[in-house]
């Protein structure tokens, strides 16, 4: 796959850079605030559970608000919806100060849970977007610089939110976060909306034969189920989108469980002594993760060059998913909180690298009538897996060791891997072409 470079995308695409720059402010202020998030639990409530509960609440949402948000953003006004999403955020993150002034713990989860609800919305828009904000040369560097700047801002949110915890408490965290949410919405608000809105393909989709796409004509109350229906029957119908979709669930079966595994562990095997909360050392593994996953996003563009035809395209998502889980397993025989985080590392810049490969090809072959709907069900049936993990890791961690949950985790994630490369050597699978090369003549 052919891509410009950084330099050349945001200097000649100014709306994207604004896109761009608001997603910096914002998830940096997100990733600062989680660290805190999951201290102020931990300091008022001190259960696993409540802990989970938590986490549960940032993943639940997508769940329930996924099938609404993809029909949305395919038929309403993107530009709205983002704007609408940081403003109803920022709102919710100032409801954390709430608890230092006598709330019930609850309420922190109430508006995490509010806050993952409106983000569900504003990443299904931002998502489909992108596509129409870039031109086909442009979309794998705009993928890459969107998720590897989320990951940088993980890391450095991690970092800071680490110090800032220690050393100024928690209050400090929830007003930058909401704050940059706020800034996020100015950014998109001077984004003309047209060039987030429908378009045509300008290319037919050779995995668009056949589909169902009547009921244009029903009545409004029907309308809703039929969109939902139409963007799930093109996912089933779309051996690649399928594919690709049960990969990303069956990852979801170890990955969900990472970090509840990481909190335990910082909080109880890594801490530095009597009085330490942990947040030093959850906020090394977080970051570790985060710096993991931005090197191997900035790497994407060089594997999407190698990954130049279909076959290629097919062995790079499989080994990248199968050897990051070994080394995500290979985590819990770590002695030490920095040989622990290095494994991390390694298994997370393998995954970035192929989440920025596998993401583009998604983006390029999907028409934009559904890629709201295909990205929000992808996500959420993701996330949904995620959650009933975690829920399991939390019963187990009373009778298994953190340590012995991160191999089970590893493992659980690699298999996909394993799985998509056996579907590719009994030739019952392959990536299409639309998906990989520059043009429809170039064969």
């Amino acid at each position: 796959m052919q891509s410009a470079t950084f330099k050349e995308l945001l200097q000649n695409n100014i709306n994207f850079r604004r896109l761009w720059f608001g997603q910096v402010i914002s998830e940096l202020g997100t990733w600062f605030s989680f660290i805190a998030e999951l201290g102020l639990i931990q300091m008022y409530s001190g259960s696993t559970w409540m802990t989970a509960g938590l986490l549960v609440s940032r993943l639940l949402p997508v769940l329930i608000f996924a099938p609404l948000a993809g029909v949305a953003v395919d038929r309403m006004n993107r530009k709205q919806i983002l704007i609408a999403a940081d403003l109803i955020r920022a709102l919710a993150a100032l409801g954390f100060l709430t608890i230092g002034a006598g709330a019930p713990i609850w309420v922190a989860i109430l508006c995490s849970g509010v806050m993952a609800s409106a983000g569900t919305f504003f990443e299904a828009a931002k998502n489909a977007s992108i596509a129409n904000m870039v031109t086909r040369q442009e979309m794998l560097t705009a993928n890459v610089l969107m998720f590897s700047t989320r990951f940088l801002q993980l890391t450095l949110g991690a970092a800071l939110g680490g110090v800032t915890a220690a050393k100024f408490g928690y209050s400090t965290a929830f007003i930058i976060n909401s704050i940059s949410f706020v800034a996020s919405a100015a950014f998109i608000w001077v984004i003309p909306a047209a060039l987030m809105a429908y378009r045509k393909a300008e290319e037919p989709s050779e995995t668009n034969v056949g589909l169902e796409v009547g009921a244009e004509n029903k009545p409004a109350a029907n309308r809703f189920v039929t969109d939902v229906r139409k963007g799930l029957v093109y996912i089933w119908r779309t051996q690649f989108v399928r594919g690709i979709v049960l990969v990303n669930v069956g990852w979801a079966l170890g990955g969900g469980m990472n970090n509840l595994v990481f909190d335990r562990i910082a909080r109880h095997e890594f801490i530095r002594g009597a009085g330490d909360p942990g947040d030093w050392s959850l906020a090394v593994l977080m970051t570790a993760a985060g710096a993991g996953l931005f090197i191997g996003m900035a790497m994407a563009r060089r594997a999407g060059a190698w990954a130049s035809d279909e076959r290629r395209a097919g062995n790079f998502v499989g080994w990248s998913l199968l050897v990051h889980g070994l080394f995500f397993a290979a985590a819990g025989l770590m002695p030490s909180l920095w040989s622990f985080a290095i494994c991390i590392a390694v298994s997370r810049l393998i995954l970035g690298a192929e989440f920025g490969v596998q993401e583009t090809l998604m983006m390029r072959m999907i028409p934009d009538e559904y890629r709201g709907r295909v990205f929000t069900t992808d996500r959420a049936l993701e996330l949904s897996t995620m959650t009933v993990s975690m829920l399991v890791a939390g019963a187990l961690l009373k009778w298994v060791s953190p340590r012995s949950m991160v191999i089970v985790s590893g493992l659980l994630s690699a298999s996909p891997g394993l799985v998509w490369l056996v579907a590719m050597w009994l030739k019952r699978f392959s990536v299409p072409t639309c998906a990989v090369r520059e043009s429809y003549n170039e064969v």
